[in-house]
């Protein structure tokens, strides 16, 4: 029987042509509330499916190449995804830019357009990808989108301890569910971004007025693995698990249903920031809850703010309480 043209020895497969389009690297900016992710679907509204749509109107091109450094499941948001595009047209960045915000809904915004180099690929260029979760310390009406609030008391030295244990190279086994395959990647390709072991190379917490704020940066994550880290987190906080428990997590190397009942709402995850080589380390300049437009300062009166003592009714004619 004979062998495939790329198995026969002493020969070699003919060299690919060159794509004519040309490239762009797309940063963008969304609210995944409305959302069922960011990957396409051909049943149900993502981010991609919008991005695709308003740029190929706007480029006159049915057939543009898409694609996005992070598969954001639905309700979670990003402050800086970032995505190749590749199409016949040929427009300077702003442009592009300003003619995709034309027709983007207004929860999707891209934030800025460039050419890139030939072949620059958002998901497997990527050195590493940055997430940002937020928790509310109370009950908010405007930033429930954004937040995950959690009623219990939280000991945040006890959640930097879990933290510090997360932190290195792991079998992320336990913090992960299989997700849905991902047929545009090869072989290889699906080996190294679904390989268990991951390099967790920033987990931390900080404390703002109303909020605790982790970040956690890695080499890449497996499904839902920030979201069952924070709640895994949050559970040690709490007092419901020790950071024992999380360490014999990642030594068991195997799927833990505990952890999977602890994963956290989408709803207060942002995709903050990709990494590339040869690039500046750079964080987003503000902490979401600036652009939800609570000010630090207002939210620390509200933390401060002590209970009013409790007044008795006025009483009318004959003792009854007086209507207002």
């Amino acid at each position: 029987m004979p062998l495939p043209d790329e198995e026969r020895a002493g020969e070699r497969r003919p060299a690919s042509r060159p794509d004519p389009r040309l490239c762009y690297r797309l940063v963008i900016e969304y609210d995944g509330s409305r959302y069922a992710g960011w990957q396409e679907q051909r049943e149900a509204r993502t981010v991609a499916g919008e991005l695709r749509r308003a740029l190929s109107e706007a480029l006159a091109d049915r057939e543009l190449d898409l694609g996005g450094a992070g598969r954001t499941d639905a309700g979670v948001h990003a402050l800086g995804q970032v995505a190749h595009l590749r199409t016949t047209a040929r427009l300077d960045g702003e442009t592009l830019r300003q003619r995709a915000n034309d027709l983007l809904p207004s929860d999707i915004c891209v934030l800025d357009a460039a050419l890139a180099k030939p072949g620059f690929h958002a998901r497997h260029d990527a050195l590493a990808r940055y997430y940002l979760y937020q928790i509310a310390l109370r009950r908010m009406a405007f930033a429930k989108k954004y937040v995950w609030w959690v009623r219990d008391p939280l000991d945040v030295e006890k959640m930097r301890a879990a933290a510090a244990a997360l932190r290195g190279f792991h079998d992320f086994t336990a913090f992960s569910q299989k997700g849905p395959a991902d047929h545009s990647l090869t072989r290889d390709e699906a080996a190294r971004v679904e390989s268990k072991l991951v390099d967790v190379h920033e987990l931390t917490i900080s404390l703002r007025p109303g909020f605790i704020v982790t970040r956690i940066g890695a080499s890449h994550f497996l499904w839902r693995m920030a979201r069952r880290i924070v709640g895994a987190l949050v559970a040690v906080g709490a007092g419901k698990l020790t950071v024992d428990d999380i360490r014999q997590a990642l030594r068991d190397k195997q799927p833990s249903e505990l952890i999977a009942q602890l994963t956290a709402p989408a709803a207060g995850l942002f995709l903050e920031r990709v990494e590339y080589p040869g690039e500046p380390v750079a964080r987003a300049a503000e902490d979401v809850p600036a652009r939800l437009g609570i000010p630090a300062e207002r939210e620390a009166l509200i933390r401060e703010r002590k209970p009013a003592p409790r007044r008795r009714p006025l009483r009318g004619p004959g003792g009854n309480k007086a209507r207002m």
